[in-house]
């Protein structure tokens, strides 16, 4: 027995060792059998940020996140992860993943204090077993937060009880799962744990961890069919639930490196056209509230989702090197982001909307989310469901953390810009980077080579797609070979105080939304119309963190007067001083001057809680040509992006939009499914209006090109015995003439259970429908499938 732990502790310090010897200066490539990656993250505090990048996570360090244990109760003492009896799910490890993050990109020595009270608790705790965490669950979910967050802390601090801890917990998953499989949220988000095993796979050569690589991917959401229809399969689970589908968006990618199948090559990029051209909002993202919910400006996008698609996309860059997801990547991080956070990172709202010109606490159920919690809309430390004020937090640092990445030919890439500094090895020689500039508030980036020495490696720049014309000088003179869209190689023997200036001339572009709207972007910038907000405190919290609602003190209904193929021609762009702050409307760096007139019918809706749905364009208006201002996304709370245009023709989009989305999966899930067997439709998706009673809903229909059409079928859901959905009591059928709903002279409208109810008439030539449903008293409704013919 003597014997045998000797020679246990032997392996543990010859693992120590060698992790060491491997993270010391030198960068850690996939092992084989995974795939070789083009790019390799940096560790944690390699690279610092500099300029408004800097500011920006010291407000953050000042704000929600240095306070978040004093403004959120459940962050205190008594959380199960730093050894209390209370919360023991994912609150805890996702605040302190973004905490970690922040600490060490930032420099920062109180949050690195906080932080590390967590960490020792957690790696003080563990049991005998391997497990880690709290007693109170053994969910596998948040503890693939926590061991992502472990792997960060050890590559900032080589705090040498990691790699072991994380290996025991390792073995403890290889021994259980097949006992205790993945059930719901890790069954969603296994990719997170799949990353962080291959991370410890690549430190230590344990052939084991790709077992348990394969008994999760093996037990996991079937993600990849999903990413091509979006058509989930049997025993998944909420796999149309916007968060999941964000992180999921590694899945694709970490079981590429296992397969090295170019089909599964091919999955994140199919996933996101296909999320795009469903449920696409023209802001970046996707919709999901919580669900996906089609393409509705009355829709919006979850902060969790938000920063989760952001890590999601870094992971793919390193796997893949596709340049296009550093610009995927810059227009979440430069829109989305500071758009769903106050100026100062004190607040935040759950759901980020194109248009959302008042911001107020609503009624549960009032507003057209799937999951309205009433607060969804609130600027609070904790608007919403209670899982973006913790999950927030890694936004902006992980951003940072990931802007540049080592090359596996031994260099350096700049994947995502922004001011910043790397720091690193480059042929056995330190190095250092600095790179000056206003990005995304300027087109220009400047970097300065430090090497100790003169040495030779590859500088990789990657080169927006949205670029026109872009230049790159190494010490004044020009390179050729600069393309946009992909990367840029200079190979050459660097020389201390050598440098790069690169050019990325953007012009303004005008992207069709929904009902042929238009948001206005300049290279991976968005802007929003500039509205005055007046702000009332709601809830009084103190320091700062008050919950406020805000209304409109300027007009915001506006249809923009220019030309979708030219805006260019009309709209004035203005350069200011950059400040140290650029998300604050009055002083923000660039601002666009764009015609328009109001259109007074745009008003507010749902007891003036949000914006009616944007008029379809071209919208008319009798009222005076005005000169408005719009600023950047992140720049507003109050904002309206997707505007309607008083130019042009009318654009058919194809998309379907609802009344109301209730529980359970998108309306594009049933249209056009298998038959169901019952109208209970147990395992099988499911679109619902719930919990709407006994009211008119309605769903249209739009198609991409005028279509024949004779019939439409419904196989109503209900769930008599189980729960409040019912067959309608009614239903009829509308088709689109000029812009118009005109009812369909036909009878015959079904209401059965467990069979399709077919309504047929003669051929009409259209370029949507709509069909009207009105639910029992008392009752909900849906369906499990919908077609035409």
């Amino acid at each position: 027995m003597k014997t045998r732990r000797i020679a246990h502790c032997l392996s543990f310090c010859l693992l120590i060792s060698h992790s060491a010897r491997a993270q010391d200066g030198a960068v850690v490539q996939n092992r084989a059998p995974l795939q070789s990656a083009p790019f390799i993250a940096l560790d944690l505090g390699s690279i610092k940020p500099r300029g408004w990048l800097e500011n920006q996570l010291r407000m953050q360090a000042d704000g929600l996140t240095g306070h978040a244990e004093e403004v959120i109760p459940e962050l205190g003492p008594e959380n199960g992860w730093r050894g209390g009896d209370g919360e023991g799910w994912e609150k805890g490890p996702y605040y302190l993943r973004g905490l970690v993050s922040l600490a060490y990109v930032g420099g920062d020595a109180k949050l690195k204090k906080q932080a590390q009270v967590w960490i020792d608790s957690l790696l003080e705790t563990q049991r005998e077993d391997g497990q880690i965490g709290p007693k109170s669950s053994d969910d596998w979910w948040p503890r693939m937060v926590i061991t992502w967050t472990l792997r960060d802390y050890y590559e900032a601090t080589r705090d040498e009880r990691v790699i072991p801890a994380l290996m025991k917990y390792a073995r403890f998953m290889h021994a259980r799962l097949p006992k205790q499989p993945l059930q719901e949220w890790a069954k969603a988000r296994a990719a997170d744990q799949i990353d962080t095993l291959y991370w410890l796979y690549n430190r230590t050569g344990e052939a084991f961890l790709l077992e348990v690589v394969d008994e999760l991917r093996s037990q996991a959401n079937q993600w990849n069919p999903f990413f091509k229809s979006l058509n989930g399969a049997a025993g998944d689970f909420r796999i149309t639930h916007g968060v999941n589908v964000s992180q999921a968006m590694k899945f694709p990618v970490v079981n590429y490196l296992r397969t090295g199948a170019p089909a599964d090559r091919a999955v994140f990029t199919e996933g996101w056209n296909v999320l795009t051209e469903k449920h696409g909002l023209g802001i970046g993202m996707w919709s999901g509230t919580e669900p996906l919910a089609g393409r509705s400006t009355t829709q919006g996008v979850e902060m969790c989702s938000i920063v989760e698609q952001m890590l999601s996309s870094e992971v793919a860059m390193e796997s893949l090197g596709d340049p296009v997801i550093g610009d995927q990547l810059e227009r979440i991080a430069f829109n989305l982001l500071p758009g769903g956070t106050t100026k100062e990172f004190r607040q935040f709202q759950y759901y980020t909307l194109p248009n959302v010109p008042v911001a107020r606490k609503n009624d549960p159920k009032q507003l057209p989310f799937a999951d309205d919690h009433g607060d969804d809309l609130l600027v609070s430390p904790h608007s919403g469901f209670h899982c973006c004020c913790y999950n927030l937090h890694m936004g902006w640092p992980k951003y940072v953390q990931h802007a540049w990445m080592a090359t596996k030919d031994g260099g350096i890439a700049a994947v995502a810009y922004g001011p910043t500094e790397v720091t690193t090895k480059l042929g056995g020689t330190a190095v250092k980077i600095i790179e000056e500039t206003d990005y995304p508030f300027s087109d220009a980036v400047r970097l300065k080579i430090l090497p100790a020495q003169p040495v030779e490696f590859p500088l990789k720049l990657r080169i927006p797609g949205w670029s026109e014309n872009p230049r790159v000088a190494v010490n004044g003179e020009f390179v050729s070979g600069v393309k946009s869209g992909e990367f840029l190689t200079i190979l050459r023997t660097w020389n201390p105080g050598d440098q790069v200036v690169a050019e990325f001339p953007a012009a303004l572009e005008a992207k069709t939304a929904f009902k042929g709207s238009a948001t206005l972007w300049r290279g991976p910038l968005l802007f929003s119309l500039r509205i005055g907000e007046e702000v009332k405190t709601f809830t009084k919290i103190g320091k700062g963190f008050d919950e406020v609602e805000m209304t409109p003190k300027t007009p915001w209904n506006y249809a923009l007067d220019m030309d979708r193929k030219n805006p260019g021609e009309v709209v004035k762009l203005t350069r200011g001083k950059m400040p140290q702050n650029p998300w604050l409307p009055e002083t923000t760096p660039v601002q666009l001057t764009v015609p328009a007139k109001r259109l007074p019918a745009w008003g507010l809706v749902r007891n003036d809680r949000m914006a009616d749905e944007v008029p379809e364009s071209p919208a008319s208006s009798t009222g005076p040509l005005e000169q408005v201002t719009l600023v950047p996304f992140g720049a507003q709370t109050l904002r309206i992006t997707a505007f309607p245009l008083l130019r042009g023709d009318a654009v058919l989009e194809p998309g379907i939009t609802v009344s109301h989305q209730g529980h359970g999966g998108p309306i594009e899930e049933i249209v056009g499914a298998a038959l169901p067997e019952s109208s209970r439709g147990e395992r099988r998706p499911r679109f619902t209006f719930w919990d709407h009673t006994g009211t008119s809903e309605w769903i249209e229909w739009s198609f991409a090109k005028p279509e024949k059409v004779s019939s439409v079928s419904a196989y109503w859901f209900d769930d008599t015995d189980s729960g409040k959905c019912r067959v309608p009591a009614s239903w009829r059928v509308l088709r689109r003439e000029n812009g118009k709903w005109v009812p369909l002279d036909v009878s015959g409208y079904g209401v059965e259970k467990d069979r399709e109810n077919t309504v047929r008439f003669e051929p009409v030539t259209t370029t949507g429908l709509r069909i009207e449903v009105k639910l029992q008293d008392g009752f909900s409704g849906g369906l499990l499938r919908l077609g035409k013919e």
